[in-house]
């Protein structure tokens, strides 16, 4: 019984998260997902700092202050609507 139920948890446990929130723009009815995936760009970048370290290897990397560009979304208007 055991062996089934192992195996059966491990098929199962990422279908858990699968479940995606989605978004609604009352202030813009008919907005799109496209609508939201660019205003979503647009809050990260405003909300993004390059951060560039020295050394053996030169490395940049991008970081978002992601509760910053949760705050603009919220800003422009995004709600997250359920199912």
């Amino acid at each position: 019984m055991c062996r089934l139920l192992i195996p059966l948890i491990v098929i199962l446990m990422p279908l858990v998260g699968c479940s995606s929130t989605q978004y609604a723009n009352p202030s813009r009815p008919g907005s799109t997902d496209a609508d939201y995936k660019n205003d979503l760009a647009q809050c990260r970048k405003q909300n993004s700092t390059i951060i560039t370290s020295s050394g053996y290897d030169d490395r940049s990397e991008v970081r978002v202050d992601e509760a910053k560009a949760q705050s603009c979304m919220t800003e422009r208007g995004w709600r997250a609507v359920s199912r």
